[in-house]
């Protein structure tokens, strides 16, 4: 109960005070986990158990997403899932390789391998940062909304091969998913009774009990996916899609939505929780250089993405750079490379303080960005008014 109430005011604090400042509500959740956690006041020490619970927030979001996306529809976005998303990926991880691997390993003495996962680990993008953005702007359903959704999407799935691939050259850590149980948990929520259950607890006419009942579902299926060794947040996402026809649709993304909200503070929380300011005053320098080398690579070839797939001019830099930031899946990546001998643990803290304050510092930047472009509208405005005076 302690920890309840120490998050609760952490946020109730911090949060509106950086609203306040024009900064949004993701820089005063990260604020308030620096303040309360392991390397600020201390008041908070299990991270790890917060992580393991704030992570059901993602989930939560993914499910929303795919109630919003029938089948058809997603199958409809297969170019910016399977097109858009591996291009993202695969060309954000060759210059993060040739900057990490030829350059940087030099100075911080890291290995190629490292280097390498290293890079695949960070041109992975934050799904919680990029949607809470986007859902911000109203932006999510708009085309740089579909655009975004399918290339976060199709880095949820390609960050299973990754740790898989750690284990694998490491020779341990990570289980591998089995096909088998892969299989089963998918055909279990593919061809799962699902509406059949919601159609039963709706009988009761009791709003808490359908609440609890979507909340079954949500977090039964993450648990299934993440006993198979997949995704917890992939399997939201399918059972959201699976659901996105049903007649209890709506009333189940109202019933989740104060949940998704809470936790995913939460699971902001827990990211500035992490953040090592030990690690921050000593080696400023590389984070520095790594936050701007990270968001620079990354951005450039997301602007270039935007423009080629044809979005609006002015959606283009704010599509870049709302995705440029390191992602979630890149701290477990990192800890199963520690896990593997495969990277130091001064190196983990090391890129995990630039993926986080790059989770941090983007939010920031996209406020400044848009101040930028309404003063220089309303200049363009006021400029034929004074033209005539």
């Amino acid at each position: 109960m302690q920890i309840v109430i120490i998050l609760l005011l952490s946020a109730v604090i911090c949060v509106p005070l950086t609203q306040v400042l024009g900064l949004g509500a993701i820089p005063g959740y990260l604020l308030a986990g620096i303040l309360i956690g392991p390397y600020g006041l201390g008041l908070v020490q299990d991270v790890p158990a917060i992580t393991n619970i704030s992570q059901l927030g993602v989930v939560m979001m993914l499910f929303v997403i795919g109630l919003e996306l029938a089948p058809s529809r997603l199958w409809a976005m297969r170019r910016e899932v399977f097109g858009l998303g591996s291009l993202q990926m695969f060309a954000s991880a060759a210059a993060l390789t040739f900057l990490l691997g030829g350059v940087l390993r030099h100075l911080v003495g890291m290995s190629l391998a490292g280097a390498v996962l290293c890079s695949l680990a960070l041109s992975l993008s934050s799904t919680a940062v990029a949607m809470r953005l986007l859902d911000e702007r109203g932006l999510s359903r708009t085309p740089m909304g579909r655009t975004a959704v399918g290339i976060l999407l199709w880095q949820d799935m390609a960050a299973i091969p990754v740790l898989v691939a750690v284990g694998i050259i490491g020779g341990g850590g990570t289980r591998a998913p089995s096909f088998v149980e892969g299989l089963v948990a998918v055909a279990v929520v593919v061809l799962g009774r699902v509406f059949r259950l919601m159609r039963w607890v709706k009988v009761a006419q009791l709003q808490e009990l359908f609440t609890a009942a979507t909340l079954l579902v949500v977090i039964g299926t993450a648990q299934l996916f993440d006993h198979a060794g997949l995704s917890a947040g992939l399997g939201g996402f399918l059972v959201g899609v699976v659901l996105a026809k049903s007649r209890y649709r709506e009333d189940m993304e109202t019933s989740i939505e104060p949940f998704k909200g809470l936790l995913l503070g939460l699971f902001f929380l827990s990211i500035g929780m992490v953040i090592n300011l030990n690690v921050l005053r000593q080696d400023w320098p590389f984070v520095v250089m790594g936050v701007v080398g990270l968001l620079a690579i990354k951005g450039l070839i997301l602007y270039g993405i935007a423009r080629w797939s044809g979005l609006p001019s002015y959606h283009r830099l704010p599509f870049a750079l709302g995705l440029a930031q390191g992602g979630e899946f890149g701290f477990a990546i990192f800890n199963e490379a520690v896990d593997n001998n495969l990277l130091s643990v001064p190196h983990r803290d090391l890129i995990a303080v630039v993926v986080a304050v790059s989770m941090a510092v983007v939010p920031v930047w996209l406020k400044w960005l848009e101040r930028l472009r309404m003063r220089a509208r309303e200049r363009r405005g006021y400029a034929p008014e004074a033209a005539g005076d």
